[in-house]
């Protein structure tokens, strides 16, 4: 199954770095011969935001290169649509289309240079001289800001900007026609699947904005099997207030009083690595309220979502919202671009199982329908836990993320402790059967194969520690990160510990311990472990996880 992310804004993109690392710690979307896996699926990632150098997007690309790296590690030469295709898990373009919607196609030479809501729509692309009807909803401050590092928490200037730039997509010459390449898609079945802010600026004008299109192109072609689903984030997390306030209305400074501020800001982290001409922009930006208002969020998120009952729901198949009680509170302030790098936050990794749960295809209610879901108990959003997440369905089996990451964090053990990877394969004996019989014909592939898993699981370790440790990510009490640390850590007495657990007793076939993670139990042999193998000898080293990681999962079980 194809299936497409579009990540609208700085919060989309986010999202998507979240989905990444949940299909790298092994969340499956199908079962195939017995198998969980999302191995055989595909994955582009369309990213709609005219920030192009924001740090969401920097982070983004490092790790679709880190899950690129790790497939190479477990796969083999075959690749999928430019991605090493392992048999762990599913393949990821690993070119991220960066679709501008400040890129438009030229009438002339000079056309669309100037990136301000007046130069785009007064261009001779997007029509003729616009002003007359500009004047009638647009200050002129609105018109003439430039817009290259987003909208600003101003969905009304991107919504213009928007709808012409999802026009020209349907033209495979445009600058974005030519990036998404919608012809490939022609008669084939695909999930699309939006994500953006409901209270920024290119999120909340860019997810409807592009939901339209992209249904009216489903709608017209129905016997293509295409579905359009959408995640809306309310405010989950909020900047402080900009190093300095912005004018009140008729209020005017000087322009001694403008160079002041700019001396006096200059150092802030929002003013690095700009030219002294992007520090003045800025300035003026702040001075003009051209940022993210903290104290406006709930308002527009309010007024977003009002526009979607009125006139955007029924372009999606499926739309979820999610957000958070009391937003998190980000320390640095930004306006865009590099400077607008902040942590992979709980809220996101829930709206990235939003994304699973919709690839799987899922259908949770109808159109004259709504459905609420809610974790049994009270949810601190700040001190989240795995066993607070949403569960997604596949064949009416729940995957759980607590199961998920219990398994993955043993099955990482199981690699580098209970494999005797210092002996000749033919000294191994039985407590390792399954790889013994491959082995012993091979000493080399032995050796390449443990180099080979040794990275990759050190990549999974880095996306299981780092997407739950509080000191890398928000909204996460740590409990979970610590124990899951009991399993990945090579210290010899937490290794020694949980091999205990898994030594088999002297009489029975029992566990001498247990394995556990919040309210999850997993018990499971050494022995076992060692008889399972897929068949045959032509497996890959991603096939060879995939299989293991499935028999261990059906072991979990929930503590009495």
């Amino acid at each position: 199954m194809k299936h497409v992310f579009i990540a609208v804004g700085g919060s989309g993109a986010k999202v998507a770095e979240a989905l990444v690392r949940l299909l790298a710690i092994g969340f499956p979307t199908r079962k195939e011969n017995g198998v969980w896996t999302s191995a055989g699926d595909t994955l582009q990632i369309w990213r709609i935001d005219p920030d192009r150098s924001s740090g969401a997007a920097v982070s983004l690309q490092q790790t679709v290169k880190q899950y690129a790296d790790m497939q190479a590690q477990l796969g083999g030469s075959e690749t999928t649509n430019g991605a090493a295709s392992s048999r762990w898990a599913m393949s990821i373009d690993t070119r991220v289309r960066q679709l501008d919607p400040l890129q438009l196609p030229k009438a002339t030479a000079t056309d669309n240079d100037l990136k301000t809501l007046q130069g785009i729509l007064d261009s001779g692309y997007a029509a003729r001289s616009s002003k007359q009807i500009l004047s009638s909803f647009y200050e002129q401050k609105d018109l003439e800001v430039e817009i290259d590092r987003g909208f600003y928490q101003k969905p009304f200037i991107g919504a213009a900007v928007m709808a012409v730039f999802a026009e020209s997509l349907r033209n495979d010459n445009s600058p974005g026609g030519k990036e998404c390449n919608l012809t490939a898609f022609h008669n084939n079945q695909a999930n699309f699947f939006l994500c953006g802010s409901l209270h920024g600026g290119t999120g909340a004008c860019g997810v409807p904005v592009m939901g339209r299109f992209l249904a009216s192109r489903k709608n017209a072609n129905p016997g293509w099997g295409s579905r359009v689903g959408a995640c809306l984030l309310a405010p989950y997390c909020v900047p402080p207030q900009p190093p300095f306030n912005a004018l009140a209305e008729g209020e005017s400074i000087t322009e001694q009083e403008r160079e002041s501020l700019l001396r006096d800001h200059a150092d802030d982290p929002a003013f690095a690595g700009l030219t002294p001409e992007q520090k003045r922009k800025l300035v003026q930006q702040i001075l003009d309220g051209f940022f993210a208002d903290p104290e406006a969020m709930e308002a527009r998120a309010r007024q977003g979502l009002s526009y979607y009952k009125d006139h955007s729901a029924d372009y999606f198949d499926e739309l979820y919202l999610v957000g958070k009680p009391e937003p998190d509170k980000l320390k640095v302030w930004s306006n865009g671009g590099t400077s607008q790098s902040n942590p992979l936050n709980s809220a996101e990794v829930v709206a990235a199982f939003s994304a699973l749960n919709f690839f799987t295809g899922a259908n949770t209610g109808n159109p004259q329908s709504y459905v609420i879901g809610s974790t049994p108990g009270k949810v601190d959003s700040e001190q989240m836990n795995l066993g607070q997440l949403p569960v997604y369905s596949i064949d009416n089996e729940d995957i759980e993320a607590e199961k998920v990451f219990l398994t993955t964090a043993v099955l990482v053990h199981l690699l580098r402790h209970q494999i005797p990877w210092n002996k000749r394969a033919k000294e191994w004996g039985k407590e390792i059967e399954g790889l013994r019989g491959i082995y012993e014909k091979s000493e080399v592939r032995k050796d390449e194969d443990r180099a080979h898993f040794e990275s990759a699981a050190s990549t999974i370790t880095t996306f299981l520690m780092s997407t739950l440790d509080p000191n890398s990510a928000k909204g996460w009490s740590g409990e979970d990160a610590m124990r899951l640390w009991t399993f990945l850590s090579n210290d010899v007495a937490s290794v020694n510990d949980v091999s205990a657990r898994m030594a088999k007793k002297f009489m029975g076939s029992e566990p001498k311990g247990v394995l556990e993670l919040g309210s999850t139990a997993l018990k499971l042999t050494t022995f076992d472990f060692g008889k399972w193998c897929p068949e045959g000898d032509q497996f890959t080293r991603g096939e060879y996880l995939r299989f293991v990681w499935s028999q261990i999962y059906a072991k979990c079980t929930v503590k009495t």
